[in-house]
C-alpha cells in the first residue's frame, strides 16, 4: 500500500507541474494577447505635428499600467493606467517626424503593435491635421 500511495503522489506531482508549465507558457506566449491588445490610432494620412489618439483594449489586468512606445521611445504622458469599468486605455500622440513609426503598448510582458506612416506637415495650420473649421468651410482654409 505504500508503493501505491508513491505512485500516486508521483503521478499528481506530474501532473501539476505539467499544468504549471502549461500555463506559464500560454501567459507568456506573445500571441496570447488578452491583456492588452487591438491597438489602434484614430485618423487617417497622418502628419507631423498633428495628434492622434492611440486606444488599446485591456481585457484582464485592469490595473497595471500601459506602456505606449513610438519605435522604441515612450510617448509623453506613457505608462497609462486603464480605467477599471471601460476596459480600454488611451494616449495622445503627436509624431515628430515623418516616415515609419511602429508604435507600441505594452502590459508587463504582453504587448501588441501597429505600422504607421507619417507624412511631413503641410503648412495650412490646425486646417492641415484635419481640425478646426477649415473642412467645414473650403474658403477658410484656401490661403
Amino acid at each position: 500500500m505504500t508503493t501505491h500511495h508513491r505512485q500516486l503522489g508521483r503521478a499528481g506531482f506530474g501532473i501539476t507541474a505539467i499544468g504549471a508549465v502549461a500555463v506559464s507558457l500560454v501567459l507568456a506566449a506573445p500571441q496570447a494577447s488578452a491583456w492588452v491588445g487591438n491597438l489602434n490610432v484614430a485618423g487617417t494620412d497622418h502628419k507631423v505635428g498633428c495628434s492622434y489618439k492611440l486606444t488599446a483594449s485591456v481585457e484582464v489586468d485592469r490595473l497595471t499600467s500601459v506602456k505606449f512606445t513610438d519605435n522604441g521611445k515612450d510617448i509623453p504622458g506613457s505608462p497609462v493606467s486603464p480605467s477599471l469599468l471601460s476596459g480600454t486605455v488611451s494616449i495622445d500622440w503627436k509624431p515628430t517626424t515623418a516616415g515609419q513609426h511602429k508604435l507600441e503598448a505594452r502590459q508587463l510582458l504582453i504587448s501588441d503593435s501597429i505600422t504607421v506612416t507619417v507624412a511631413e506637415a503641410a503648412n495650412t495650420g490646425s486646417a492641415g491635421c484635419g481640425g478646426g473649421l477649415g473642412g467645414l468651410i473650403p474658403s477658410l482654409s484656401a490661403g
